[in-house]
C-alpha cells in the first residue's frame, strides 16, 4: 500500500512538472530571442558601419515598444472569445519574431537581392553599389530590430498571460517558479551559443554568414520548438461575452486603450504596491544589465590586465554565462522555501493545497526582501572589487537576486490577480472581496460590523442597502461589470456574470509600464553619472573608481529602496491560509490583519 502511494506521488509530481513545463516553456524561446538581442545586436549594428548614436537611437525600441505592445495586446487578448484567445496570438508574435529575426541576419542577402531587382550599380566592383548596399543594410537591420522588439513583447506577455489563465491561486507561486526557470535556460542558451565558435559546426555550414547570423537561426529554432509545445500542450476555453466586443481593429484597438487606462486607475492596493515595488526594483537592475560586461572590462584595464578586444568580448560573455548558471540553480532552489499555494496539516480538507514542509519557511515578500538587500550588499562590493577575478565572481554572484526577481513579482501578482476575482463578495471576508467589485463602487454604505470566523476578530464592512427589502443577503455597491481577470468558463466561486471577462493581460502589461519605464530613466541617470565620474579626480584605488562602478552602486541605493517597499505587500491568500492555522513563517512576523485589510479585495476606509 506504501509503495502504490509512493508510486502515485511520483507519477503526480511527473504529471505537474510536465503540465508546468510545456506551459511556460515558450517563455525560453523568447528569452533565447531576447539574449540574442541583448548581447550581440549592439555588436552586430556596430559591425555593419552604424555609429554609437544611430545605436542608441535603435534601442529606443525596446522601451517603447513595451511602453505600447504589452498592454494593447494583454487588452486585446483579454477581449477575444475565441477558444484560441492567447494562443493565435502567441504564434502570430513568433511569427513576426521569426520574419525580423531572419530580416536582421539575412539583410546583406536581401539587400542584394533588392538591388539586383531595382537594377542598382553595375556590379559588386562598383563603388556606388557597394554604398547602396551598406546603406540598404543598415535600414533593414535597423527595421528588423525595431519589429523584433515589438513582437517579443507580445510574445512575452501573452505567453505570462497564459501562465496565469492556465494556473489557479494556489499554483502561481510555483508555476511562476517555472516560468522564471525558463528564463534562465534561455539566458543560458543564448550565451553559450554566443560564447562558442558556430562557424565551427558543419551542421551550420549551410547558413553562411558569421556568428550573428548562425545564432540567429539556432534562437529561431528554439523559439518555434518552445512555442509550438506550448501551443499544443496547453488548452483553453473559448469564452463568450454578453456583450460581444467590436468587430472593427481600430475599434477593439481604442476600446483595449480605454480598458486599460480604466483598469490603470483602478487597480487594486496589493497590485499597485507590487507595481510600485517594481518600478524601484528594475531601476536596480538596468544598470547591471546594461553594463555587467562593460564592468568586468573596465575593472581588468584599470587593474593593469590588457587583452585583446575580442578576449574582453569573451571574458564579459563568461561572466554572464555564469551567471545565468547561478540564475538556473537559484531560481531551482529558493522556490522550495517558500509556502505560497500551500497549506499547514491543520488547514481545512476543502482547499486543495500542498502540505507545509517544514523547509518551506519564508513567505514571497520576505525573499523579495532577502533578494533585494542582497543585490545591494553584492553591488556595493563595487567598492572593493579590484581586480578581473572579483568582478566576475561579483557578476556570477548576481544570479541569485536575479533569480529571486524574475520569480516572485509575478508569482505576487499572478496570486493577487486570481484572488481578486475567485470568489463572490457576499460569501467572503473583507480580504477575498473581487477587485473589480471594489473598483466598481461609487460609494459607501454604513459601516457593518462582522465577525471573521478564520481569524477570530471582528471588522468593519462597507454595505449598500439591499435594493430589494426580500433579499436577505446584503451586496457591494456598484455594477457589476468585467472582473479586473478571468479566464473563461471555469472561473472559480461564479462571479455571477458571464461579462467577467478576462483582464490578466491588461494587467500584466499595466505591470509592464513599472519595468519599461526605468529603462528610460536608468538611461538618463547613467548619463549624468558618467559626465559627472569623468570630471571627477580618482584617488586611492582606480580599479574600484570607474565609471560604470558607480552606475552600479545607483543600482544598489535603488534594490536598498524597494526592499524597503516590498514590507507594504500585503500577504497572499494562500500565505494567509497557513497563518490561520497557526503555522509561523520565518523573518516576516507582521500582524495578518493587517495585512488582510491590505490585501487585494479589501476597499479603503473612510
Amino acid at each position: 500500500m506504501h509503495g502504490e502511494q509512493a508510486r502515485a506521488a511520483v507519477r503526480a509530481t511527473w504529471a505537474r512538472w510536465w503540465r508546468f513545463g510545456t506551459l511556460t516553456a515558450s517563455m525560453a524561446g523568447s528569452q533565447v530571442i531576447w539574449s540574442l538581442e541583448i548581447a550581440y545586436g549592439t555588436p552586430y549594428l556596430l559591425a555593419i558601419g552604424l555609429s554609437k548614436q544611430a545605436t542608441g537611437l535603435v534601442w529606443i525600441a525596446g522601451p517603447l515598444s513595451g511602453l505600447v505592445m504589452q498592454p494593447l495586446i494583454g487588452s486585446l487578448s483579454d477581449a477575444s472569445t475565441s477558444k484560441y484567445r492567447r494562443r493565435k496570438y502567441m504564434v502570430a508574435s513568433a511569427l513576426f519574431v521569426a520574419l525580423s529575426t531572419c530580416l536582421i541576419a539575412f539583410s546583406e542577402p536581401l539587400a542584394i537581392l533588392l538591388l539586383d531587382l531595382l537594377g542598382v550599380g553595375f556590379g559588386d566592383w562598383d563603388p556606388v553599389r557597394r554604398e547602396r548596399t551598406a546603406q540598404l543594410v543598415q535600414l533593414l537591420s535597423v527595421l528588423g530590430f525595431w519589429v523584433l522588439d515589438f513582437a517579443i513583447n507580445g510574445l512575452q506577455v501573452i505567453s505570462r498571460a497564459l501562465i496565469l489563465d492556465s494556473a489557479d491561486s494556489t499554483e502561481q507561486n510555483e508555476a511562476n517558479a517555472w516560468q522564471a526557470r525558463m528564463l534562465h535556460v534561455g539566458n543560458i542558451v543564448g550565451y553559450w551559443c554566443g560564447w562558442v565558435n558556430l562557424g565551427a559546426w558543419p551542421a551550420l555550414h549551410w547558413v553562411g554568414g558569421g556568428q550573428f547570423r548562425k545564432l540567429a537561426v539556432l534562437a529561431l529554432i528554439a523559439m518555434g520548438f518552445t512555442v509550438a509545445v506550448t501551443c499544443v500542450c496547453t488548452p483553453e476555453t473559448e469564452y463568450q461575452h454578453t456583450t460581444p466586443p467590436p468587430m472593427r481593429g481600430w475599434q477593439r484597438v481604442c476600446g483595449s486603450m480605454r480598458q486599460i487606462w480604466h483598469v490603470a486607475c483602478h487597480l487594486p492596493t496589493s497590485i499597485r504596491r507590487v507595481c510600485l515595488t517594481q518600478l524601484l526594483a528594475t531601476m536596480s537592475w538596468f544598470p547591471f544589465l546594461f553594463y555587467s560586461t562593460t564592468y568586468i572590462v573596465d575593472v581588468a584595464q584599470r587593474s593593469g590586465v590588457h587583452r585583446r578586444a575580442e578576449d574582453e568580448e569573451e571574458t564579459g560573455s563568461l561572466g554572464m554565462l555564469l551567471f545565468a548558471f547561478v540564475s538556473m540553480a537559484s531560481g531551482t532552489l529558493l522556490p522550495l522555501l517558500t509556502h505560497a499555494g500551500t497549506h499547514a496539516p491543520q488547514d481545512t480538507p476543502e482547499a486543495p493545497l500542498r502540505p507545509v514542509h517544514a523547509w518551506q519557511c519564508v513567505r514571497l515578500r520576505t525573499m523579495w526582501t532577502a533578494g533585494a538587500l542582497t543585490q545591494a550588499v553584492l553591488l556595493l562590493g563595487t567598492f572593493v572589487v579590484s581586480t578581473q577575478t572579483q568582478a566576475i565572481a561579483l557578476v556570477t554572484l548576481m544570479g541569485i537576486p536575479w533569480s529571486i526577481w524574475t520569480w516572485v513579482p509575478f508569482a505576487l501578482l499572478g496570486e493577487f490577480v486570481r484572488e481578486a476575482e475567485s470568489i463572490p463578495a457576499q460569501d467572503t471576508a473583507e480580504e477575498q472581496w473581487s477587485a473589480q467589485q471594489i473598483m466598481d463602487r461609487p460609494e459607501r454604505g454604513p459601516r457593518t460590523s462582522i465577525h471573521d470566523t478564520d481569524s477570530g476578530h471582528r471588522r468593519s464592512y462597507c454595505y449598500e442597502p439591499s435594493p430589494h427589502p426580500s433579499d436577505s443577503a446584503r451586496i457591494v455597491s456598484g455594477s457589476f461589470v468585467s472582473s479586473i481577470v478571468s479566464r473563461g468558463r471555469q472561473v472559480p466561486g461564479g462571479m455571477g456574470s458571464s461579462e467577467d471577462s478576462i483582464r490578466g493581460g491588461t494587467i500584466l502589461g499595466i505591470h509592464n509600464l513599472a519595468v519599461v519605464v526605468p529603462q528610460l530613466l536608468v538611461a538618463l541617470i547613467s548619463s549624468l553619472i558618467f559626465r559627472v565620474t569623468s570630471t571627477a579626480p580618482r584617488k586611492h584605488h582606480p580599479a574600484t573608481d570607474g565609471d560604470v562602478a558607480w552606475v552600479l552602486r545607483f543600482g544598489a541605493l535603488m534594490a536598498i529602496s524597494a526592499a524597503l517597499l516590498t514590507r507594504c505587500i500585503p500577504l497572499t491568500q494562500s500565505e494567509r491560509r497557513v497563518s490561520r492555522s497557526g503555522y509561523q513563517p520565518l523573518l516576516d512576523d507582521e500582524d495578518e490583519d493587517e495585512d488582510a485589510e491590505a490585501s487585494v479585495g479589501a476597499p479603503p476606509h473612510p
